[in-house]
């Protein structure tokens, strides 16, 4: 079928043909509304009869028509004239991508390229065939990429060594085992071997590309169609530095990421690989332009020095106009993709590269003051050295100097950094804090060799910790690391389990005081031998010498620190030192896994240069709670938020994750650093909840009108093995906001699915980026068969996350706007047909678990409730925000699983008097009660909160 000019399709005029191929006939056409010029796309005639193939035709221009992005060929329209089904998209006025460019260039055209690319993937659109006829470029030198999602071809047939592959009209082949799309020679490996395909995809095809705009050369090239997809499959390219000098080699290690065969060894993201293509930019920019040799005198040709000199200046001209277009369009709109993200070191030296091209730009402007703040920063003594590096940077990253001490004012990096203080003759110092919650800092440094081995000076200075008043700490000393294996062996060695002058306190256990004897038999390891329980024959195991000692007493840590003459650190200098305000930005290097990590081998390091603070063993504190003594700093295998939790536990307690550091004072500790801390707590036998006729007043502040959704699935990732990630974003019930959420979906199971709403603990509400969410307790939900939705709620992640609630007003105002995002959740659960709208559960971690009574009594949608590591607040909140006056009104199913020790959510004090006030009748309740956990179940126990957690479902 061949359209000729004249022909009419609804109001576009047909008037040239544009090209032909087997998956499409284009046409420029002219609209005859708006007098502009669009091109058509007429689906053939063969594929036009097929039911199956229009509605996926209608279905991905809809996908299609939600990538509006400066870099994609816009899609209009899509209708159908008769028997004629055809799309309407934006007509590009300009030329396909050549074969080779200037290197600079390349480069641009390709950033545009991948821009286009990410955003097609944020709105799970894969492209499948990227390829330079895919690719037009206007005469101002933007680029638009065509032919998004659609798997179908411009351009007139192309040579048998460029063949197209297409895909039969069934959508499920896209993806299924034995079916190849794409055009040969820019195939990724995985569509020549028919494999499902995800956004790597895209990524190897685009090195392809790249390949050959800096070289002129096909990357992979046969005689046919088969030896071409056989190199693809089996050959490595030629260097792209050797077919072209001037490649710049981190431009070519970017190439060759990209063509890696396996798609693990590429790019994870079109983000990931355009972050790298600008920073590749900014460092092509900045360096010599290679002029100033073409201006040395030729003293004997006078002419043409005048010649060079105006070539030259014409030269310096034309690169400050194109440095100066890549700040406005290239720069500008990354850092503020930058910024939205959060406070970036990426953003900052950006902003730095492009305000050398655009000083005067009052965008520029405002973008720098963004991304930076001022900082002070005085030494005594003063002259010492100051230097940065990112906070996430590797040990090999360069640090960037800022001068030397005292420095006021100066802009750096508006994010959280390490920093270096190193003066001759004096010990460095090593740190780490942010711009945003610090604006001047001073640094005592000390003669070297003054510092105690292995340790870090803290500054004095007032300190809060909970309910207890300030206090006033003075600057005292702190174990680096966390004391190890092979530290603690020495003790042992050295007899201390039988030397009674390290052990300085009376052994009261269950309310009895032990013999030293009889103490002295409760620490062995596994092999009735003195040392660690975690240890076996008085040892270590083989290669574990530098991993902290776990399974440690109070008792044992503290006879440890006396035999070193030190002391355990109060609750004040353990806190004071672990700063525990920039969480976020120390538990994402910490070790939270599996199991204890060789000390220092994380990179969580604290304000004063402490490692492994967050995470790794828990760390015991000198003072007292009731009969308890404080453990502080979350373990391995533990939520990342027990990083900022208080919990104290029975002295005899010798867990494997309970291990400790030491401090050393410089005079005794006063008495109210050394006093027992108490925790908060109600006295909840007195309380009785809110009667019917106010807790009505408290749902009518609660309800919401059920307004559109204007629901969009804004990216989508298929590389999980066990589920498919979709990212979700849909009008909020208040104000102008919108409400992310994530959907995740299993792969064993079939639609529609069992669905459980997750709320997060407490790291959810200090944590600024949802970017990289952690699933580690959401996994076992979904390889079980669940489908998760995880929305981002008020107060949590980028919606607010690491911003402290003003008062009790606030807090209430959140609860409200948090119960809202989680009904208009559940609203969209209920538009999607793979969802089971009649099976949703709430599963509630910690703060989510605090929360959960008030959200479950407010919608009747959830079918069952678990709540893990909750119970009633310890604090006093507003009555509209109660748990107590909601407790009795959430009837469906629950079942609760708690901790026996936990301390900030204790048994009797929190967990039964929720327990027994759930308005869901006694046999549709259930309570486990784990009884060697403190506020989390041990690692060990997993399996069985696991289990318990399945069977409810």
């Amino acid at each position: 079928m061949t359209l000729s000019p004249g022909t009419r399709l609804g109001p576009y005029e047909i008037q040239a043909a544009v090209g032909v191929g087997g998956m499409g006939e284009v046409y420029k056409a002219k609209d005859t509304r708006l007098e502009r010029s669009v091109a058509i796309k007429v689906l053939p005639a063969h594929l036009s009869a097929d039911p199956e193939r229009r509605a996926r035709f209608a279905r991905e221009a809809k996908a299609i028509a939600g990538l509006n992005h400066r870099h994609i060929c816009a899609l209009h329209d899509v209708g159908r004239e008769g028997d004629v089904d055809f799309l309407v998209m934006e007509y590009v006025d300009g030329t396909r991508l050549a074969s080779t460019y200037p290197v600079a260039k390349a480069l641009e055209y390709a950033i545009q390229i991948v821009d286009a690319l990410r955003a097609s993937h944020q709105n799970g659109v894969i492209h499948r065939d990227l390829k330079p006829a895919n690719v037009m470029v206007t005469p101002e030198g933007q680029v638009k990429v065509l032919d998004f999602g659609l798997v179908k071809h411009l351009a007139a047939p192309a040579a048998p060594e460029a063949a197209t592959v297409s895909a039969p009209s069934d959508e499920a082949s896209l993806t299924r085992h034995g079916v190849a799309v794409g055009t040969v020679p820019y195939m990724s490996p995985e569509q020549v071997e028919g494999k499902p395909l995800d956004a790597r995809s895209d990524i190897f095809s685009f090195g392809a590309v790249l390949y050959e705009l800096l070289t002129g050369k096909r990357a992979f090239q046969g005689d046919s169609a088969i030896s071409t997809m056989s190199a693809i499959l089996h050959e490595t390219p030629v260097r792209a530095r050797k077919v072209r000098h001037e490649v710049p080699r981190r431009l070519e290690a970017i190439l060759n990421r990209c063509l890696e065969k396996s798609r693990d060894a590429r790019y994870a993201s079109a983000a990931d690989l355009h972050e790298d293509l600008v920073g590749c930019q900014a460092e092509l920019l900045g360096r010599s332009t290679g002029f100033q040799a073409l201006l040395q005198p030729r003293v004997a040709v006078p002419l043409l020095l005048v010649l060079v000199v105006a070539i030259a200046a014409a030269a310096w001209f034309g690169v400050r106009s194109y440095r100066a277009r890549w700040a406005r369009n290239v720069a500008l709109p990354e850092i503020a993709r930058l910024l939205r993200a959060g406070p970036s070191v990426q953003a900052f030296r950006l902003a730095r590269e492009a305000r050398r091209f655009l000083p005067e730009d009052r965008g520029l402007q405002q973008l720098w003051r963004d991304v930076t703040a001022p900082i002070t920063i005085r030494t005594t003594p003063p002259g010492a050295a100051v230097d940065w590096r990112d906070y996430t940077a590797t040990d090999d990253s360069p640090w960037e100097s800022v001068g030397s001490s005292p420095i006021a004012g100066i802009r750096v990096p508006n994010a959280y950094l390490r920093w270096r203080i190193s003066k001759v003759g004096f010990d460095a110092v090593e740190a780490a804090f942010s711009t945003w919650t610090t604006s001047a800092i001073q640094f005592q440094l000390d003669p070297q060799g003054s510092t105690p081995p292995g340790m870090v000076r803290v500054p004095s200075g007032p300190y809060r910790y909970g309910p207890a008043p300030a206090v006033e700490v003075e600057d005292y000393w702190l174990d680096k690391y966390e004391v190890t294996n092979r530290e603690f062996k020495e003790f042992v060695d050295a007899g201390a389990y039988r030397k009674r002058e390290y052990w300085r306190h009376p052994f009261v256990k269950d309310g009895r005081e032990l013999s030293w004897e009889r103490a002295m038999e409760e620490f062995r390891d596994t092999t009735g031998r003195p040392g660690a329980s975690t240890w076996a024959l008085g040892t270590y195991s083989d290669g574990h010498a530098d991993f902290p000692v776990g399974g440690v007493s109070w008792f044992e840590a503290d006879a440890y620190a006396t035999f070193k003459g030190k002391s355990l650190p109060t609750v004040y200098h353990w806190r004071k030192a672990a700063d525990v305000g920039i969480f976020s930005d120390i538990y994402r290097l910490s070790n939270f896994g599996a199991g204890p990590a060789r000390v220092g081998s994380h990179q969580g390091l604290s304000p004063w240069g402490a490692y492994d603070m967050a995470g790794n063993v828990k760390e015991w504190c000198w003072n007292q709670a009731d009969d308890r003594r404080y453990i502080l700093g979350g373990g391995w295998g533990e939520p990342t938020y027990m990083f900022t939790e208080p919990d104290a536990q029975t002295p005899f307690r010798r867990l494997a994750t309970y291990g400790f550091r030491c401090a050393k004072y410089p005079r005794p500790r006063s008495d109210q650093l050394t006093a027992a801390v108490g925790a908060l707590s109600r006295d909840y036998s007195r309380e009785e909840p809110a009667s019917d006729e106010t807790f009505r007043l408290y749902q009518n502040i609660y309800s919401y009108d059920r307004t559109s959704l204007n629901a969009v699935i804004e990216s989508v990732d298929d590389t999980p093995e066990h589920w498919r990630t979709e990212k979700i974003s849909f009008q909020a019930a208040y104000g102008n906001e919108r409400v992310t959420a994530y959907l995740f979906l299993p792969r064993n199971a079939v639609p529609p699915y069992q669905t459980v709403v997750h709320y997060p603990g407490g790291y959810a509400f200090r944590s600024r980026s949802s970017e990289n969410l952690s699933t580690q307790f959401l996994d076992f939900l979904l390889r079980s068969g669940h489908a998760v939705l995880y929305p981002i709620y008020k107060g949590s992640y980028e919606r607010g996350g690491g911003l402290p609630l003003a008062g009790p007003s606030a807090r209430r105002d959140q609860t409200v706007q948090q119960s809202r995002d989680l009904g208009r959740s559940i609203d969209y659960l209920e538009t999607r047909p793979d969802i089971d709208r009649d099976r949703l559960a709430f599963y509630g971690l910690s703060a989510g678990a605090i929360s959960g009574p008030i959200l479950t009594a407010l919608e009747p949608r959830f079918k069952a409730s678990i709540l893990v590591s909750g119970g009633f607040p310890t604090q006093s909140v507003p009555p509209e925000a109660d748990p107590i006056n909601f407790a009795p009104r959430a009837k469906m199913p629950v079942l609760m699983l708690n901790g026996l020790h936990d301390f900030a959510i204790p048994l009797e004090g929190a967990q039964e008097p929720l327990f027994r006030l759930l308005g869901a009748p006694q046999k549709d309740k259930r309570h486990v009660v784990f009884e060697n956990s403190g506020h989390f179940p041990n690692p060990d126990q997993m399996p069985e909160l696991i289990k318990e957690a399945l069977d409810w479902l």
